[in-house]
């Protein structure tokens, strides 16, 4: 069958994806982005063209009308999400969206419509175990009302015969998420700063399990109908042994009553209005976490057929993945870091890097920095054939060849960099922390095209501006590298631009 299916560069979409190809289906997704489709697409082993793109947004009635025609079933996993912050106008993109998408295919006549909700329509519960049947709950955040009001209306399709299937999923966790979310967020800064022990739960559930069991949903001619899919329910304390078990590192744990647990998100929520710092516990976080009780699964899973892969598997794979890109320090992932040899810090990256971190860092330096740094860099790099400057000692470095924004020269600047293994770097413009953008980042804005020259070879390059998800997605890896960045954050009112240099 050829399935319609929303949400593919994303986690659960994407994923989605690929066990329909491997069922024999043919997706057709529509994206925003196709080159971000088939790049996260490509890191779960799909190739981008056994896959039909169709260029448009959830959120254009036109466009999703167009792209359904011709298909037989569809899947929406798209939605914006925001458990953990705020994101706009929730309500009002996760309700066109579904009534765009959702009631689109069914005034099509595909079949079945497979819309994915959340368990979280049903928190708080009422009741020992959550199922399908249960009462809705009353949320209080856009998120949460956002999800609620799209339950509504495609429970209203349902009412008049839609052959609409609703799938419930709890926490998705698993490898090869392209931003993370509340669920992964949240297990990366628990083992990596403290693991805060309330009442309640989670619900876990697979990524890759999921994707099947939508897959699998299409096949099911169920009719109208709803299935819960929460996964394997661990208290927190039981989270946190597991993690214990899986890396052989004890985390940090405290136990807090539920209550202070409210109040302790509620005081984030403040401490982050004034000023800003990542950590994902929000009231609203701390609310699912305390109250949440185990899921029905059983309907779904007899229905398809469907054996839930041990959560052993899951957490590990997932923890595996964080350490691996940068979300979670190796010491904190254990014996489930990467084994991959890194290299040795040099005898003066091991003398004198602290030093330098702390004097490149210091606000004086900002104003010494620039007159001194950048033109002994340009001659070390011009005498030695690009193979030698002094911020190389310490931090991987490259120089760049832009066009000037205005006056249509070449401008040579030296940077450090974050190397991409399957080739390309990151830069950030800090400017040694200065209130304002360096001139090289309004080049590449104006012109994308520039030239590297880095470890004694020349490439040409094409520079992406990183949006908000993707900067939050690799700042981690690139202060790993050089850890003044953080600092020059919280000096400047600016954001850092940072960039993606890709060969051309």
């Amino acid at each position: 069958m050829r399935i319609f299916v929303t949400g593919a560069s994303g986690f659960v979409g994407s994923h989605t994806v690929r066990a329909l190809l491997a069922a024999g289906h043919r997706p057709r997704a529509l994206v925003r982005d196709a080159r971000k489709a088939a790049r996260v697409l490509r890191s779960i082993g799909v190739a981008a063209e056994d896959v039909e793109f169709v260029q448009g947004d959830m959120l254009d009635a036109d466009a999703v009308s167009q792209a359904l025609k011709g298909c037989e079933a569809a899947i929406h996993t798209a939605a914006a999400i925001g458990v953990t912050g705020g994101a706009g106008d929730l309500v009002e993109v996760n309700v066109r969206g579904t009534r765009n998408v959702v009631g689109g295919a069914v005034a099509q006549g595909l079949s079945p419509v497979v819309h994915v909700s959340t368990i979280g329509v049903f928190v708080p519960p009422n009741g020992p175990v959550i199922t399908a049947g249960d009462a809705l709950a009353s949320p209080r955040t856009d998120y949460g009302k956002s999800k609620l009001a799209a339950e509504r209306y495609v429970r209203g399709l349902q009412a008049d015969g839609a052959p609409v299937t609703i799938v419930y999923p709890g926490g998705v966790c698993g490898p090869d998420q392209p931003v993370l979310d509340a669920l992964m967020e949240g297990l990366a800064a628990a083992l990596g700063k403290v693991w805060p022990l309330p009442g309640g739960g989670v619900s876990v559930i697979d990524v890759r399990d999921l994707g099947e069991a939508l897959a699998r949903s299409v096949e099911a001619r169920q009719g109208p109908s709803r299935w819960v899919l929460g996964g394997h329910y661990l208290t927190w304390p039981q989270y946190a042994d597991l993690c214990d078990r899986l890396t052989g590192v004890k985390c940090r744990r405290i136990r807090v009553p539920s209550r202070l647990m409210l109040e302790l998100g509620s005081a984030l929520d403040a401490a982050k209005r004034v000023h800003h710092f990542d950590y994902p516990l929000t009231r609203d976080a701390a609310e699912f976490m305390v109250t949440l009780v185990p899921t029905d699964d059983r309907p779904i899973l007899d229905a398809l057929d469907l054996t839930l892969r041990p959560v052993e598997e899951t957490v590990a794979d997932g923890l595996r993945w964080l350490a691996q890109n940068g979300h979670l320090n190796p010491r904190r992932a254990g014996r489930l870091a990467p084994k991959e040899k890194t290299p040795m810090p040099t005898l003066i990256q091991r003398t004198f890097g602290p030093v330098f971190q702390r004097v490149s860092g210091a606000e004086w330096f900002s104003k010494v920095g620039p007159k001194v740094v950048p033109p002994v860099d340009r001659r070390l790099h011009k005498l030695s054939g690009g193979r030698l400057m002094l911020g190389q000692l310490l931090v991987p470095s490259l120089v760049l060849t832009s066009t000037g924004a205005v006056s249509g020269l070449q401008r040579q600047t030296p940077l450090a960099c974050l190397p991409i293994p399957d080739g390309g770097w990151y830069v950030v413009g800090s400017n040694f922390g200065r209130e304002k953008h360096p001139a090289w980042t309004g080049n590449l804005i104006k012109n994308p095209d520039a030239d590297v020259s880095f470890q004694g070879r020349s490439v040409p390059v094409t520079a992406h501006l990183l949006d908000d998800t993707e900067r939050k997605e690799i700042w981690p890896r690139l202060t790993t590298v050089w850890p003044v960045y953080d600092r020059y954050v919280e000096r400047t009112d600016r954001e850092l631009r940072v960039f993606r240099l890709t060969p051309r």
